[in-house]
């Protein structure tokens, strides 16, 4: 019966560790992390990614918002390549980028930092049932080999206006074929 009452309170200990670090990573979720940001989709005005806005029939508004931590020429390049996304969603076969603009504004984020020391090993303790006997790890405290900073960042917001055709010749001189900007994977563009 005593080994029952250590299993059930290993398992509540358990738990209640894992409520407060999950209650912790929610609380510092609306801080933004100090990293590069990958192409994806931004799921709200806040948040990291590409957005897009139609202007008129054939003329979109795409922005890409970063962090500072990802390089401008990637920024440049997820910019294009959702407004070739959009157009090839509109079935359009050329763009144009008409016009750019960058703002950049100042926020504050959390940069994990590691440490030198080798991670620490869990102390084991020896916890028998009826079906046999196994080594567990048992949570304890211990100190920590990474830690969270914060540190001051860079919001980068890059607006593209891209005009869109199916006939070259209704576009001025930059222009871009949808299918070649498609081409390319993103996963070359990220290598570095």
């Amino acid at each position: 019966m005593n080994i029952k009452r250590k299993i059930k309170s290993s398992r509540i200990l358990l738990t209640s560790v894992g409520a407060a670090l999950s209650f912790a990573i929610v609380g510092c979720s609306s801080t933004p992390v100090a990293a590069p940001t990958p192409y994806k989709s931004a799921k709200s005005k806040a948040a990291y990614g590409y957005s897009s806005e139609k202007i008129s029939a054939n003329q979109y508004q795409v922005l890409f918002k970063a962090t500072d931590k990802t390089p401008a020429d990637k920024v440049q390049q997820y910019a294009l390549y959702r407004a070739a996304e959009v157009a090839q969603e509109q079935e359009f076969t050329y763009l144009e980028v008409v016009k750019t603009n960058i703002d950049k504004k100042p926020v504050i984020a959390r940069e994990i930092t590691a440490g030198k020391e080798k991670p620490a090993v869990f102390q084991t303790d020896r916890q028998c049932t009826m079906s046999g006997c196994d080594e567990v790890a048992q949570p304890m405290a211990v100190p920590s080999t990474n830690d969270v900073v914060t540190t001051q960042i860079n919001d980068i917001y890059f607006t593209i206006d891209v005009k869109m055709a199916n006939d070259k010749t209704r576009l001025g001189k930059k222009v871009f074929t949808v299918s070649e900007i498609l081409s390319e994977p993103l996963e070359s563009k990220n290598a570095n």
